[in-house]
């Protein structure tokens, strides 16, 4: 897959050990991915014109089938974000094709402009599909060093949940989901969070601000590292906490534990 989300990384010794041991006692099934698409098909439409004359990256159209719809991603390497990513749906014994542009039957992901009042193109990539819920990230993380993503329903409009989960080393993140009984599907992930404040300068009133602001109310003020050069003490802290979100029937999110890592904001 094209996105930062679809590859997988183990978490840092200590969020890993935790979220291990909530997997333990939580009655909820095996830790699962994306789901996995029953075709894929690519469709390679020359070099981009954006390159260095020595990078010879190809623009691409890449379409993952699903059993009831398509996903349909065109990938310039040259430009930021995807050109394109649209949903088709899949009609019994007969696959949507794969072609380059918008097509006829094709629903293009957009998202609402509040200032312009109007929707506009998703600008980011695909990450992957769970059920019926299509995953799309940003082009760039955020400034808590997160990955913003976000949950589209199949009209392709409607986002059905989104939240920024911790970015880890060479720019992967992690998503789990798992199988809870009543049709139930949990996603686990680190979040991150910032209060706008430091905790090496400000202590517990900054701590207090960021546990009213992330739910972590009983937990102990967590030592922050990273914080070298002009940053020591002044940059605003970031908090990586993980949670759980029950994505049924409307998304429920709730605190697992305290934070794993404290750093400053880029």
């Amino acid at each position: 897959m094209p996105s930062a989300i679809a590859s997988r990384l183990n978490l840092a010794t200590i969020g890993e050990g935790f979220l291990m041991a909530v997997l333990l006692v939580a009655p909820v099934g095996r830790a699962e991915s994306f789901d996995k698409p029953l075709q894929k098909t690519v469709l390679d439409l020359g070099r981009s014109q954006y390159l260095m004359p020595r990078d010879d990256r190809h623009v691409t159209v890449t379409c993952w089938y699903y059993g009831h719809f398509m996903v349909k991603e065109q990938n310039d390497p040259g430009e930021k974000g995807a050109g394109l990513i649209a949903l088709a749906a899949v009609q019994p014994g007969r696959l949507p094709e794969c072609l380059k542009g918008l097509q006829r039957g094709e629903k293009q992901f957009l998202e609402w402009n509040e200032e312009d009042k109007k929707f506009e193109d998703w600008s980011g990539y695909f990450a992957g599909v769970k059920d019926d819920l299509v995953f799309l990230e940003r082009p760039d993380g955020d400034e808590n060093s997160g990955m913003p993503f976000t949950a589209f329903e199949s009209d392709t409009k409607t986002k059905f949940f989104e939240d920024s989960v911790m970015l880890r080393a060479r720019g992967e993140t992690m998503l789990d989901f798992l199988r809870a009984p009543g049709n139930q599907i949990m996603l686990r992930y680190l979040r991150v969070a910032s209060a706008g404040c430091s905790i090496p300068k400000s202590g517990e009133s900054c701590w207090s601000k960021l546990q009213q602001q992330t739910g972590l109310t009983h937990s102990p003020m967590p030592t922050c590292s990273d914080y070298v050069g002009k940053e020591a003490g002044v940059a605003p802290s970031v908090v990586a906490y993980p949670v759980e979100v029950s994505l049924y029937p409307k998304p429920s999110l709730r605190v697992l534990g305290g934070p794993v890592r404290c750093y400053p904001q880029e």
